[in-house]
């Protein structure tokens, strides 16, 4: 039996189902806690899904505060805590595997003696990547932030005792003081991707994405579009939307815009109308769900997106060629990564909503070799959710 436990972000959930999937197929009992709005992709794993208890949280608005960020953990973990304890003591698993993030697994575990792995979705927040976050998020900002969030996050620190760093809170290397450590940590990414010292001070396992299991479809034949989207954290920014439609305009596509619940949609259908209008034989087609996002991936021709590891690598899987517009620090600091690796190009930061220098970017792209030869190499020797599922089955001892 292995109990899992995850967070409330699509990029953190999508990695973690193939490695769920592939230890099912291994014979392996697996309970995932979750919150209800990931329930059905949890449950497409073949893990048994258990909800987490009642919490207030929007993941449709979300604080880019890290500190507030910090204390929204700690407040969960005092709920999840308490009340999931006694389940996971009831289930008797012979592991743990969570989201780096998933403090409230973090304590359960350490408090059973049960032994953890943590899975990274992104960049590994060593001190290398966490001095690049706060260089791209500049003094201003680090400032505001802890004015704003000292505060909350000093109340949950002293209602746990300050039993916990925030760097223990956030699952950071070389942290553990009262927490144990993890087994291991299998990470969702490239190790050439990595800011820094790319190992720590546990066991780390640079497997590559674990969606890249194939194409389920071809990419279309003829012109394609410009898909826009910005994952969890900024799909409901109607600005930003607006301006990378309209950039992607002037540079000569059509566009497809996968937008949050909460954008303005009225709004950007009547910027699409206009557009439309005056650029004849320019479509634009404005989303605000899809079952699948791939075959839009698919039929594009490049993605401007926010540098969210599971869109990176989908796009990629697709040889698509990305405009970078970062939302928070560390998608900042992995666009740049990409940029370098030949993936794209990130977007001149503080021109998110410059519809000209979106289209002087897109333009830039077509001139652009891609290495995808290489990168498909590197993902190969990585090897994505085989691999996991391989490290989870020698942690249980099982060599299979």
């Amino acid at each position: 039996m292995i109990v899992a436990f995850t967070i409330p972000a699509m990029g953190h959930v999508k990695p973690m189902l193939p490695l769920l999937s592939g230890l099912v197929g291994n014979g392996q009992e697996i309970v995932c806690f979750g919150h209800t709005a990931f329930e059905s992709a949890i449950r497409s794993s073949g893990a048994r899904f258990l909800p987490y208890p009642g919490f207030a949280y929007d993941i449709d608005a979300p604080d880019f505060n890290l500190l507030r960020m910090g204390a929204d953990l700690l407040r969960a973990s005092r709920t999840f805590h308490a009340q999931l304890s006694a389940d996971v003591v009831a289930l008797s698993p012979r592991l743990i595997l969570q989201d780096s993030m998933a403090f409230w697994a973090s304590r359960i575990g350490t408090a059973l003696d049960i032994p953890r792995i943590h899975t990274i979705p992104t960049l590994v927040f060593n001190p290398a990547t966490q001095r690049r976050m706060r260089k791209e998020d500049g003094y201003a900002k680090l400032a505001a932030d802890v004015f704003r969030g000292a505060p909350a996050l000093l109340r949950e620190m002293a209602r746990l005792g300050f039993a916990v760093s925030l760097q223990e809170v956030f699952g950071v290397e070389r942290s553990w003081r009262r927490l144990a450590p993890p087994r291991c940590e299998p990470v969702f990414s490239l190790k050439e991707l990595q800011v820094g010292d790319p190992w720590g001070d546990v066991p780390r396992h640079y497997i590559g994405p674990t969606i890249d299991e194939g194409r389920r479809f071809e990419p279309r034949a003829g012109r394609g579009y410009a898909l826009v989207t910005f994952g969890t954290l900024s799909n409901n920014d109607t600005r930003r939307f607006e301006a990378a439609i309209e950039g992607a305009f002037l540079a000569g596509f059509s566009v497809v815009a996968l937008c949050g619940r909460k954008v303005d949609l009225p709004r950007l259908m009547s910027v699409a109308k206009a557009l439309e209008a005056a650029n004849p034989g320019q479509e634009a087609t404005v989303l605000d769900t899809v079952r699948d996002m791939e075959p839009l991936i698919a039929g594009a021709d490049v993605v401007i997106h926010h540098a969210g590891m599971a869109t990176t690598w989908e796009t990629v899987r697709y040889s698509k060629p990305a405009l970078f517009i970062p939302t928070i620090a560390d998608q900042k600091v992995l666009a740049s990564q990409l940029d370098a690796q030949g993936l794209g190009i990130r977007l001149p930061p503080g021109r998110e909503l410059d519809s000209h220098a979106i289209a002087r970017a897109l333009e830039a792209l077509k001139d652009r070799d891609y290495p995808w030869g290489r990168i498909r190499d590197l993902l190969a020797r990585a090897g994505g959710a085989p691999a996991g599922v391989g490290i989870v089955m020698e942690a249980l001892g099982t060599g299979r």
